[in-house]
């Protein structure tokens, strides 16, 4: 159901105004078939037990009532996390591409320090009851405060590490974390301590890479490599692929294997039959993973790259605008974190929240991102004239939205921008740019930023709706006495 659309859309525009040479769409169709796959095992195997492991490890943590151990392990746990997560790992590399003097090791180390210290500050915020609202206007004040000195050519990076750090292995356990910590922490913020930890840890790349910048002596320059064409024909060469992704998914599964061992000796202390479970969830996860892998870096990637130069060159060029509108609306549903992340509210909720009315606003937001990239890239408009409004909104919404609205708004941000908008999307945005004459530096990358950042907004407008749909019932509802 979250594949079938974009199989559509491809097809569509192939046939019409994009063709496409037919090994790529048999490669593109094997890649939706390997995604599909992926998908269904790997959220099998975070239901079975990445999940569970995450809920288990914050009540520990809170049992302890050791405020220090808290923020220590958050620490650990998201430098871990952050390192292993292979959405990182493609970032980095598409950055490294177009500018060689950035050191992929210093930008992958700066972003997972980034996020250990946000996951630390969250702890920190849940035990001292501290407003959410008010951790994240301080977060991107001091964003912002940064933002102003630091080099604009190093923004849109900061701003996409910051979606990019929430993947398909990070999300699951940093949200699994919150509802662990918050359901032994009961209190009447429980429900919305049990959300908002992604959104404060995509906090913490942005402030780092910016901090990185003041480091580093980069500019965009002018070698560019090709992108449109890259990557197209190696769909069909499954056995690279999937060693690669092999590796990929090893690199990622093994220090969440080194943190389950690490934390079942000295805090959970779990029952054998519990690890065996825990184990076949890792195993049906990381099977997940390889495959979904080969799909996206092997199909939709070199596909985005393809069909970016092929509307780039398209006239009149304010049509890649509506097409970016259905890409984002369709893209999103794909996501693996996506589907974890809705699942969790409706649990949560107790089923109040329906999962197709997230989705829905969930789509709607990353429809406008994506429409807002290809207007940035045909008219030239820089990111921090759409950023600035955009978080300004989001941030004022914040007085209106329920709290509950606001921590899922801010969860949905970094989930919202996953593996599809880090892969596909950023390979269309690069290929659209690089064919119109523009900088794919600073045009091609920021698509990841806004995909995180209108989600933020749709999620919490959807929070006052609801709750002038609340007020107006109640005001219609009889008092007891008249009945």
């Amino acid at each position: 159901m979250s594949v079938a659309p974009i199989v559509f859309i491809v097809l569509f525009l192939h046939l019409t105004i994009a063709p496409l040479s037919w090994p790529q769409m048999i490669a593109f169709a094997l890649g939706g078939v390997l995604i599909i796959i992926g998908l269904s095992l790997f959220l099998l195997g975070t239901e079975i037990s990445i999940i569970p492991f995450g809920q288990l490890v914050g009540s520990s943590l809170v049992n302890k009532r050791n405020a220090t151990l808290m923020v220590i392990a958050g620490f650990i746990v998201g430098i871990v996390i952050t390192i292993a997560e292979p959405q990182v790992q493609i970032l980095a590399g598409q950055v490294i591409q177009f500018n060689a003097s950035i050191s992929r090791l210093t930008l992958v180390v700066a972003i997972a320090l980034g996020v250990g210290l946000f996951v630390a500050g969250s702890f920190l915020r849940i035990l001292l009851n501290f407003s959410y609202r008010w951790t994240v206007i301080i977060g991107y004040s001091i964003i912002a405060i940064i933002a102003f000195f630091a080099d604009s050519f190093y923004i849109p990076i900061a701003f996409d590490a910051g979606g990019a750090t929430t993947g398909p292995m990070t999300v699951p356990f940093i949200l699994a974390l919150g509802i662990g910590v918050s359901n032994v922490r009961r209190s009447d913020k429980s429900e919305e301590n049990s959300f908002g930890l992604v959104g404060i840890a995509s906090i913490g790349p942005i402030v780092a890479v910016l901090l990185m910048a003041f480091l580093a002596n980069s500019d965009p320059g002018n070698g560019v490599n090709e992108v449109a064409n890259q990557g197209q024909g190696t769909a069909l060469l499954l056995g690279p692929l999937f060693v690669s992704s092999f590796f990929e998914v090893i690199q990622a599964m093994s220090p969440l294997a080194f943190l389950f061992i690490l934390f079942h000796f000295t805090l959970l202390h779990l029952q054998r039959r519990q690890i065996i479970r825990s184990i076949e969830g890792i195993i049906y996860t990381s099977i997940g993973l390889i495959i979904f892998l080969v799909g996206v870096n092997g199909a939709l990637m070199p596909t985005g790259s393809a069909l970016g130069s092929s509307l780039g060159s398209f006239n009149p060029s304010f049509i890649l605008i509506p097409i970016g509108f259905v890409f984002g609306a369709v893209i999103v549903l794909a996501e693996p974190a996506v589907w974890v992340l809705t699942e969790q509210v409706r649990e949560v909720s107790g089923g109040t929240i329906s999962k197709k009315i997230v989705l829905v606003f969930f789509s709607l937001g990353v429809s406008i991102a994506v429409a807002l990239a290809m207007v940035r890239i045909v008219y030239s408009i820089p990111l921090t004239y759409i950023l600035i409004p955009g978080y300004t909104i989001a941030l004022l919404l914040s007085f209106f939205s329920p709290p509950l609205y606001t921590a899922i708004a801010f969860d949905s941000g970094g989930v919202a921008s996953g593996p599809l908008s880090s892969s596909f999307l950023l390979a269309f945005a690069l290929g659209v740019s690089q064919t119109m004459g523009g900088n794919p530096f600073l045009d091609g990358f920021g698509i990841v930023a806004l995909v995180a950042m209108t989600p933020l907004i749709t999620i919490q407008i959807l929070g006052v709706f609801i709750k002038q749909k609340t007020k107006k019932n109640k005001s219609q509802t009889p008092p007891k006495e008249a009945l």
